[in-house]
């Protein structure tokens, strides 16, 4: 059931005038509507009796009917029934700049008696209009009667000007009423609710307002900054705007307040005197469109926090990818140096080898000459010590012969110890950090123990006073993008051993070029500039890699990632073999009656003439049947048109190249014995061929003999069986 208004409510919002009295006419209390038309205030009226708060003109007291009124009153004392005053002239007093002036005025009155439950008046109820301008009217009928003007048109005029003020009434509370924000006034300094349109209901929740104040009708917007707002309106007289105002109203009974946002207007009604006699409220409910802005607003910034990610991630995967572009620059430029370093080092092998090889031969002629002999041997060290660089280049280059074998590298430091002390010096302190489970790597040890002395001691050079070099291990497991600028390294797990000091550090021209072979910083005229290349090769042959950090003045960092897994053989293992091969087959060459009387019938394939022309001589003096060929080409021909029992050829070629000839050969001729000569190990999975032999360069006659006598014993043992 729909709420009904209170008839308190219905007194104060009245837009009739009401006046309340108790018997002795004393008066009780006003509505809006009659304070208004009689230009008074409830303060000045209330607790006084009608005829004195209104009193009668002194000067014209006949202009003021007081005796009518108060009979009217008596009779509905003693009748206890409602009377009328149909008119009654009664001027009252009104403010002007001269002080109280009166109005001549008439008015038509009610007089409704209030009775209790016994039956007795308690209080009266006036209801008042104000008739003074239509008897002015009737005035001037009557006046005009005479003039000869017909009554009905005066009658007509009025009748028109009445239907035009309630038309245009009428008209002023439709547009209240469908107004198209919510639209409410109130009475007063209490605000007092006089009119609310059904917009302002459905805002408020649909509660009874007229006839409360703000603080009553809607208790929750106390402490929320409105009632303090109606109160300065009210006050200074000056209107005020705002938007987006939030407001919790209590729309539904029992539930939590509502959060609703309002654009507002508080506009005073001002009257002629200057006072205020209310406010004017008009707004608008724009919480849908807040949500919707607020909604916007996350989602933009959620946009722009997305787009400010996206930058971020755009960046690091820019610098990511200009890190790793460098160090596959690097490494390239590492690999291409490695490549000419190789060739060069091949080329001075073969060098090697006729300087070597002729030398040898020499000291057959020369037993008898001490000098010559001593010459002879400085000479033959001078060609140790270029074999000596020729191997630090091959390492470099990644083609040195390695011995892989399962490392605990932790367990390498601790047995590298007293090494390590002795080569640093006291004013350099070791502190060694290994990791527990260190997991072991594939590594040829002696090659591994150097590169760490090589770094051990490059660090000691940095620090130059003194300092404390760290050697950490630990165990890492790399992936693809971890891998990004590292060709050639397949992800998986890695031990790293990390030799950090605190040195000088590099500048970044120096750090780009560190790895490069015979470049050095060093003054010292013993600083061959190769073992970081040393270091870098080895590590890289070994499947790993190097990372150099360094910073000017914060000390160099040098990380070597080794990886871990179990070898399915070991690299170069045949070249560590032929030495026990050969000398094998030397004391079996001993036992057992040669096979081959004449000896073997021997293909060798070198492009360098000189050293094809020595080394031909050479097994040509040992007893063998030696044919020479400059190319694969020549030679796989003369294999067509010849048998022969042995393939000796040198590994780089030009056009076909000797591991080529040599997988062709052996496809022709599967007893044929092949040798590979080279500056490195060749392994033999590689070429695809289980029992391949390398001699590596630079040889001497008793390499070539041994090598060749094993061969011999072998096919010797092979034809018996």
């Amino acid at each position: 059931m729909p709420q009904r208004p209170s008839f308190e409510a219905l007194f104060r919002v009245s837009p009739n005038a009401y006046l309340l009295l108790d018997p002795d006419l004393v008066i009780l209390d006003a509505n809006a509507a009659y304070l208004e038309l009689t230009a008074r205030s409830i303060e000045e009226i209330a607790g006084r009796r009608i005829q004195d708060a209104f009193a009668a003109d002194p000067q014209f007291p006949e202009s003021t009917h007081v005796d009518e009124l108060l009979d009217s009153f008596a009779r509905v004392l003693r009748t206890k029934a409602l009377d009328t005053l149909p008119v009654i002239r009664y001027s009252i007093a009104v403010s002007s700049g001269n002080g109280a002036a009166y109005e001549d005025r008439y008015w038509s009155a009610t007089h409704t008696p209030l009775l209790d439950d016994n039956g007795e008046v308690i209080a009266i109820l006036q209801h008042t209009v104000d008739i003074t301008e239509l008897q002015q009217l009737k005035d001037s009928l009557r006046s005009a009667e005479p003039a000869g003007q017909p009554a009905q048109q005066i009658e007509a005029a009025i009748i028109s000007r009445a239907r035009f003020i309630q038309d245009e009434g009428n008209q002023l509370r439709r547009l209240f009423a469908q107004a198209p924000g919510f639209v409410c006034f109130l009475r007063g300094p209490e605000h007092v609710f006089e009119l609310v349109n059904e917009a302002y209901q459905q805002l408020t929740g649909h509660r009874q307002l007229l006839g409360k104040p703000v603080r009553d009708g809607l208790p929750e917007l106390e402490g929320q900054g409105f009632i303090t707002l109606l109160d300065e309106v009210y006050r200074t007289g000056e209107p005020y705007t705002d938007k987006g105002m939030r407001a919790l109203l209590n729309r539904r009974p029992g539930a939590e307040p509502e959060e609703l946002y309002v654009d507002l207007v508080f506009q005073p009604i001002v009257e002629h005197d200057g006072r205020t006699s209310g406010i004017f409220v008009l707004g608008s409910d724009v919480t849908e469109q807040h949500r919707s802005q607020q909604e916007l607003r996350e989602y933009r910034e959620h946009l722009e926090e997305l787009v400010r990610e996206r930058s971020r991630e755009l960046l690091d995967s820019e610098s990511a990818r200009r890190t790793a572009q460098a160090a596959l620059m690097q490494a390239q430029k590492l690999e291409a140096v490695g490549k000419l370093t190789g060739g060069i080092a091949h080329d001075f092998n073969n060098m090697l080898q006729i300087i070597g090889g002729n030398l040898q031969l020499l000291r057959r002629n020369l037993s008898g000459d001490e000098t010559a002999q001593r010459r002879l041997e400085s000479a033959v060290g001078g060609v140790e010590k270029g074999a000596r660089l020729a191997s630090q280049l091959l390492a470099f280059a990644s083609r040195q012969p390695l011995q892989p074998q399962s490392v605990n590298v932790g367990e390498l430091l601790g047995q590298m110890s007293e090494l390590l002390n002795g080569a640093l010096g006291r004013a350099v302190q070791v502190d060694v950090d290994v990791a527990s489970d260190l997991w072991p790597v594939l590594a040829d040890v002696g090659n591994l123990q150097a590169a760490i002395l090589n770094l051990a001691v490059n660090a000691r050079d940095a620090m130059g006073d003194g300092g404390t070099l760290c050697l950490r291990l630990r165990n890492l497991s790399l992936d693809a993008a971890q891998l990004a600028g590292q060709p050639g390294a397949d992800p998986g797990p890695y031990v790293e051993l990390a030799v950090i000091d605190e040195g000088e550090g590099m500048r970044p021209e120096i750090l780009e070029r560190a790895f490069e072979p015979f470049f050095t910083t060093r003054k010292d005229k013993n600083s061959s500039g190769l073992g970081l290349s040393m270091v870098y090769g080895f590590v890289k042959q070994s499947g790993g890699f190097v990372v150099l950090e360094s910073d000017e003045g914060e000390g160099t960092t040098v990380r070597v990632y080794l990886p871990s897994r179990v070898a399915l053989g070991q690299q170069g293992g045949r070249v560590a073999a032929i030495s026990e091969q050969c000398d094998s087959a030397s004391a079996s060459s001993e036992q057992i009656e040669p096979a081959y009387a004449s000896g073997l019938r021997i293909l060798f394939v070198e492009d360098d003439p000189t050293l094809r022309m020595l080394t031909g001589e050479v097994m040509d003096e040992l007893g063998h049947q030696v044919s020479l060929c400059e190319s694969a080409e020549a030679a796989l021909k003369q294999l067509e048109q010849h048998p022969f029992d042995v393939l000796l050829t040198d590994v780089g070629l030009a056009g076909m190249s000797g591991i080529e000839l040599v997988r062709e050969a052996r496809s022709r001729d599967a007893s044929l014995s092949v040798v590979i000569a080279s500056g490195y190990a060749v392994d033999a999975r590689d070429v695809g061929l289980d029992d391949l032999r390398t001699m590596l360069k630079p040889y001497d006659i008793h390499q070539v003999r041994s090598l060749l006598e094993s061969i011999q014993a072998e096919r010797t043992i092979a034809g018996r069986s």
